[in-house]
């Protein structure tokens, strides 16, 4: 059951804390709209305001006992320097949309306001449609909920498809739904009850079905306009061209990206504290918001875009440092090692490199595959033995991800399709494999430097007697 509450006062609200108003079933409420009432939330322990009460956050994506996944978001958008308690933030819909990204799918969503562009394909209604937010239209068309509840006015759209007909594999629609406050004057519809199977329990012949007035996707327009707003930020440090004959940037201008990069090691900016290993053109450090305290990465020392423009002498160096995580994960974890680069939106190559314990090679390829097939993604298996490069044109961007047996995988991108910058992370943290869905995003796995400093301290004390360098100096003069 579905509530659209409001507050009613600050004397009903300390005493549902206190305990002298209760609640006889469990009952889940988002946060603060108003900056006025974010002072109500603030010293909530866990969640939990009273018995059969809970708050259940920011935001995130909460499953119950029988696999019914509700993913929420609490308050009003502000812009992403906004502070205010009852604002979430680009930020937050990135998050949101990364916790979401991991899961089977999403059975319901709930927030305080609506999307823009919600009524396009439908006729108006008759009374005042609220200010849609366009940046929430991006997560809605990117989560793809089954249901989206909202509040405000009483409110039943049709259902959306949420594929292009005879462009995307068919798939599940959406209802978007308005519920009025609870108690309100004009006895609107405030509450909403109906029986549901989650989508984890429901067979694919039976998501598919479509009803007979069904619209198109209402936030088609608002995905565009905000792809077109990505691609113009996105910077590359290469010209497209051939890789042995794409001309460099000026040398002034290559010193002050070498200068200002977070991975050169000469750089002021890079964290040397994360630095396991120095060998030859390359170092192995600690990733930052790692997804366990054994999720390391393979970086060159000196400002290259990614692996297809390493020179051989800087490639047996990536394959040294391979060789030997295999080994010890294989050795002191018994688990398979997994690497995987993304080439797009970033300016210096970060091979990640993560241990996955007791799946075999093809589980994993499966999961790879399940993604893919989610996100519209064109894939090709490279067997052990075969250069990969010979795959990808040169300068095309491009996600890899290896394997154990020297199998890679090549996802290519293309204009048609915006590339999740997370995929990598959204398949290992899912639930087939290390079952971490909070720790998609880095950001929400960022922690102290005295911890950054144990785990770098741990890892390369078990990881020495296999590093064919011998965990060189982290202040190498590499050039």
């Amino acid at each position: 059951t579905v509530v659209s509450a409001q507050s009613t006062g600050v004397e009903s609200w300390l005493s549902l804390r206190d305990g002298s108003y209760t609640l006889d079933v469990p009952t889940y409420i988002l946060g603060a709209t108003k900056s006025a009432h974010a002072a109500y939330f603030a010293h909530i322990a866990d969640g939990q305001v009273t018995e059969n009460v809970t708050y259940l956050g920011r935001r995130g994506v909460y499953t119950t006992t029988n696999g019914l996944s509700i993913a929420y978001l609490s308050g009003v958008f502000g812009d992403s320097v906004s502070n205010d308690p009852h604002c979430y933030t680009e930020t937050d819909l990135n998050i949101l949309q990364a916790q979401a990204g991991v899961m089977s799918g999403i059975d319901i969503l709930i927030t305080a306001q609506w999307p823009a562009d919600v009524m396009k394909y439908v006729k108006n209604p008759e009374f005042q449609v609220p200010d849609g937010v366009a940046e929430l239209s991006h997560l809605v068309n990117n989560i793809k909920p089954r249901y989206h509840f909202v509040s405000g006015p009483y409110y039943e759209r049709l259902p959306y498809r949420n594929h292009k007909i005879l462009h995307e594999k068919a798939t599940y629609c959406t209802r978007f739904i308005s519920l009025a406050c609870a108690g309100n004057r004009n006895k609107s519809k405030w509450l909403y009850a109906f029986n549901y199977v989650p989508m984890k329990h429901t067979t694919d012949e039976e998501l598919r079905k479509q009803p007979q007035e069904t619209t198109e996707n209402p936030y088609v327009e608002v995905q565009k306009e905000k792809n077109r707003e990505e691609d113009a930020k996105q910077q590359h440090f290469y010209s497209v061209g051939d890789k042995r004959k794409m001309s460099a940037p000026h040398p002034g201008e290559r010193e002050k990206k070498k200068e200002s990069c977070w991975f050169c090691l000469k750089s002021p900016n890079v964290e040397k504290h994360l630095v396991i290993s120095v060998g030859g053109s390359m170092y192995l450090a600690l990733a930052k918001g790692a997804l366990r305290n054994d999720h390391v990465m393979i970086v060159p020392t000196n400002h290259i875009k990614c692996q297809q423009f390493l020179e051989p002498n800087q490639q047996d160096d990536v394959q040294k440092f391979k060789r030997a995580l295999r080994t010890h994960n294989r050795t002191s974890k018994k688990s398979t090692t997994v690497f995987f680069e993304r080439s797009v939106s970033t300016s210096h190559m970060q091979v990640h490199a993560v241990p996955v314990p007791r799946y075999s090679v093809n589980d994993i390829k499966d999961v790879f595959y399940t993604f893919a097939d989610k996100y519209s993604l064109e894939v090709q298996e490279i067997p052990a033995g075969e250069d990969w490069q010979d795959t990808v044109p040169p300068g095309s961007d491009y996600f890899i991800a290896e394997f154990e047996n020297d199998d890679k995988l090549i996802f290519l991108c293309s204009q048609k399709v915006r590339f999740p910058l997370q995929f990598g992370r959204e398949v290992l943290a899912s639930e087939e494999l290390l079952n971490m869905p909070r720790r998609v995003s880095w950001k929400e796995c960022k922690i102290s430097k005295e911890q950054e400093e144990h785990d770098v301290k741990q890892f390369r004390k078990a990881f020495t007697e296999f590093d064919s360098f011998k965990g060189g100096d982290s202040d190498s003069d590499s050039d």
